[in-house]
């Protein structure tokens, strides 16, 4: 028996959710994926890219959650339960005076994240360390996020 693995990749941003909450940092995506098969036994998700720009918020750390996936084995002091931060950027300039734009980036292709399932939608969070809501309903504040999943199966024709 041989196995195999099917891998989505999903690219998500601030300016194109299916509905948003952008003041507290909330975004939700309808994820439309062409074929899934309905065999899969493990998946395993990475964000490969997470990208931040603020311009003028002192944010001295910013989380990627994802409210609805959540890595399971897993703890977070923040939820008491499972992790659902499966990014974190630490900010280098956290001065509120500042009027250039601050990019932050995060890169960790490696890292894995156990989940349960291939989602159908995908629910976003982004906070600070302290778990207070970031705006993002500026156009000078936007994110994104290229994230990818490995479903793995056995294939039973071999």
């Amino acid at each position: 028996m041989h196995g195999g693995i099917d891998t989505f990749r999903l690219m998500l941003d601030s300016d194109n959710p299916s509905t948003a909450t952008a003041n507290i940092g909330e975004f939700t995506f309808d994820i439309r994926l062409p074929f899934t098969r309905s065999d899969y036994t493990k998946y395993i998700l990475y964000v490969d890219n997470f990208n931040v720009s603020l311009r003028g918020l002192a944010s001295d750390a910013v989380h990627l959650k994802l409210l609805n996936l959540s890595n399971y084995n897993s703890y977070s002091s923040q939820t008491k339960g499972n992790n659902n931060v499966v990014a974190v950027i630490y900010n280098h300039d956290t001065n509120p005076s500042r009027t250039d734009n601050l990019v932050l980036n995060y890169q960790a292709p490696q890292a894995p994240y156990h989940i349960s399932s291939v989602p159908n939608t995908l629910a976003v969070k982004i906070t600070d360390m302290d778990n207070t809501n970031i705006d993002f309903s500026s156009a000078n504040n936007f994110w994104t996020a290229n994230l990818r999943i490995d479903a793995y199966y056995d294939d039973m024709s071999c």
